[in-house]
């Protein structure tokens, strides 16, 4: 954009609270920036008089080559030589709304700069910079992000930062470090039982227990796996499983390694938040996940030249150069830009954690399991040229910049309010993810597509899902997810009996389970309207391509561990006595009995019901415990059975028969998205909804 097409906004009266500390933040910008403008030239000449101006740059008195040399408002970019110049363009017009103001930035300094370099300032226009101390401090305090109705004070992000905090206020990051689904499943209890009698009767233990956020001694019911007493048998809680160092990465003092009981205040309220991600210096991708390790933290510890500064001289990373304002010293980072930053949580190995247990040396030589893999997804797929906030934080064409303060005070853009960037240049800081209430990345993550042909009284339709929108495979990050191809015939109003084809795997809920050989006229929880579904299994195994050594060539079709099953029929419930049940037909013979759920109809939303051999398909890493359960959470886990989650790209073909009654039968599929495992919603009472990915009819 032109400078000279730059508009102004309409400016509130400094005269509130919050406007008159905008006005002193502005003048103690000034204040800390009276060296660079007396350095700087008495301007004053017409504005077409002077441009091309050569900048030296030094580095602790050195000369620097690879410096970037900027001005204030202007695109261009230039590189300082060996000698540490650059010769540059200075665009005059930038005075008609903003402050003239050239800076340089390194990576090893805080961005530095000078006040309008006019022609009485003789060439060269020079600029020192200083290295920052490079030791992390772990006396510093993290910073309050503030939210948009309390952001009094320039110690909160969001008395400047209005636009990006209303944005970040209601995510899953600033969730991360009180989400009461992470800590039930980290100290192994359910929150949503609030009464003694009611956790015995769902056979927990009411016992005391700290509570999140405030460290209080409290009652609560103990149901369940957990992080704490799966890793801590008999003893005082010594490890921790990592689950602080990516979900409360901003807990005071030392970094990594912490428990996530330790979180309380700024560290509780707001998980990741602003101090955390902008903090973060450097990233080591061969370290731990979180801040244990790949996430090289940096919190300031020099002192500042005036004690307007805080007690620290500030220093933030982010993804721009032309940030000089003292308040923020701001450096660039490429790793902003590429992705890197997500990697530092969105990528996690893990060994076994669970004491006595161990791994299959020869299935898993790297001794750890693919937990979360999305960054190597991504990395590896045809999107990778597009990182992560290409998708995840779409540009935001209503910003000028993003600390808004051009709307807020009068003043000139500039060093304090920073320059108005291009439409689109500013990203919100939102994270789109499957779960969010838009639904806008399920939408366009997935694809079905539906054929079909009827012959002697049959319909069989074959179902093709494709990943055909996300950079990485789906459903990805936490393992308890899913996604279920659920298929239906109808002709009319009357759903057609299922007669064959491929199933929902177990890990589509089940109330009971029985196999071949079991009585299958005998079920504990069954209830008149539910349903038995009876499966086969052919003895082979669905050779997908899937991520790692599920797809690699690493595993045999076996080894990848999705066997492939048959319907045989579906039963109604029709009549129970005490535990023996009857059926609206006789159960056939299979392999496998599942007692479940039939939905009248499925709608984007709905509770979740048990659907273990429905009609339909599923897609999931399947993570094994020690006892040989499926689908336990990541800090369990002995051995990722299957993944057959589709990456970017891939597309898989099920089939399924239905009987036909009428000469165009319909064929409706959904591909829905589940947070975590029904029998674990269940056990837990996590809120579990079916979430429409994709639906298609024909």
């Amino acid at each position: 954009m032109s400078a000279k097409t730059m508009t102004r906004h309409s400016l509130p009266s400094s005269s509130t609270p919050r406007g008159a500390s905008l006005a002193l933040c502005l003048a103690l910008v000034a204040a800390c920036s009276e060296s660079e403008r007396s350095a700087g030239g008495t301007g004053g000449a017409g504005p077409d008089v002077f441009v091309r101006r050569v900048v030296a740059v030094t580095l602790d008195g050195v000369p620097v080559a690879g410096a970037s040399v900027l001005q204030g408002g202007n695109p261009e970019r230039w590189t300082t030589d060996d000698g540490g110049r650059a010769e540059i363009s200075i665009d005059p017009t930038i005075a008609e709304v903003g402050e003239m103001v050239v800076m340089a930035a390194h990576s090893e300094a805080r961005t530095g700069f000078v006040y309008d370099p006019g022609p009485a300032t003789p060439d060269p226009i020079e600029i020192a910079l200083r290295r920052f101390d490079r030791t992390d401090n772990p006396a510093y305090v993290f910073g309050d992000p503030g939210e948009p109705t309390r952001r009094e004070s320039t110690g909160q992000c969001a008395h400047c930062h209005g636009t990006i905090n209303a944005d970040w206020v209601n995510t899953s990051h600033r969730a991360a470090a009180k989400n009461p689904t992470v800590h039930d499943l980290y100290a192994g209890t359910v929150t949503a039982i609030a009464t003694a009698t009611e956790c015995a009767a769902a056979g927990g233990t009411w016992d005391l227990a700290t509570e999140p956020g405030t460290g209080a001694s409290v009652s609560r019911c103990h149901l369940g796996d957990g992080v704490l007493p799966a890793l801590n048998p008999g003893g005082a809680p010594a490890a921790f499983g990592g689950c602080a160092d990516c979900h409360a990465p901003g807990i005071d003092g030392e970094l990594g390694g912490r428990d996530l009981l330790e979180a309380t205040g700024v560290a509780f309220e707001y998980g990741v938040h602003c101090d955390v991600c902008h903090r973060t210096e450097s990233i080591d991708l061969s370290a731990p996940a979180g801040v244990a390790g790949r996430l090289g933290l940096l919190r300031p510890s020099e002192k500042p030249p005036t004690p307007g500064l805080g007690e620290w001289l500030p220093i933030m990373f982010g993804p721009r150069s032309d940030v000089p304002n003292p308040l923020m010293g701001g450096v660039e980072r490429a790793h902003f830009h590429d992705g890197r930053l997500c990697a530092g949580c969105h990528q996690l190995d893990q060994p076994v954690l669970v004491p006595g247990a161990a791994l299959d040396g020869d299935r898993w030589p790297d001794a750890t399991l693919p937990i979360h893999s999305t960054y190597n997804e991504w990395q590896t797929g045809p999107l990778s040229g597009s990182p992560c906030a290409s998708c995840h934080m779409p540009p935001d064409p209503s910003v000028g910049n993003g600390a808004d303060l051009y709307n807020e005070v009068a003043g000139p853009e500039g060093v304090a309010t920073g320059w108005r960037r291009a439409p689109g240049a500013v990203r919100r800081h939102v994270w789109l993810g499957p779960r969010d209430a838009a639904g806008s990345l399920r939408k366009l993550g997935a694809a079905l597509f539906i054929d079909k042909t009827l012959a002697a009284g049959e319909v069989v339709a074959t179902v093709s899902v494709e990943n055909v929108g996300a950079g990485h495979a789906i459903p990805t990050g936490e393992p308890l997810r899913s996604l279920l191809l659920l298929v239906e015939a109808h002709c009319g109003a009357t759903r057609l009996a299922p007669t064959g084809g491929d199933v929902v795997p177990d890990f589509g809920g089940y109330l009971e389970r029985k196999l071949a050989g079991e009585d299958w006229n005998s079920w504990v929880a069954a209830k008149v309207g539910q349903v038995v579904r009876v499966v086969q299994h052919t003895g082979k195994f669905h050779d997908y391509v899937g991520f790692g050594p599920f797809g690699d060539g690493r595993f045999s079709a076996a080894e990848k561990g999705m066997a492939q099953e048959r319907l045989v029929a579906v039963r109604t419930v029709v009549g129970v006595q005490g535990q023996s049940v009857s059926f609206d037909q006789p159960l056939p013979v299979g392999d496998v009995a599942y007692l479940g759920e039939s939905p009248a109809t499925l709608v984007d939303g709905a509770p979740a019901s048990a659907l273990a051999g429905a009609a339909g398909f599923g897609f999931a890493r399947v993570l094994v415990g020690a006892d040989g359960r499926r689908m336990v959470p990541h800090f369990l886990a002995v051995d990722v059975a299957s993944d057959n989650r589709l990456l970017p790209r891939a597309k898989f073909v099920s089939e399924h028969r239905f009987a036909a009654s009428c000469a165009e039968p319909e064929i409706t599929a959904r591909l829905v998205h589940r947070a975590y495992p029904w029998d674990l919603a269940r056990e837990r009472r996590f809120e579990l909804t079916e979430s429409v990915f994709a639906e298609a009819r024909k």
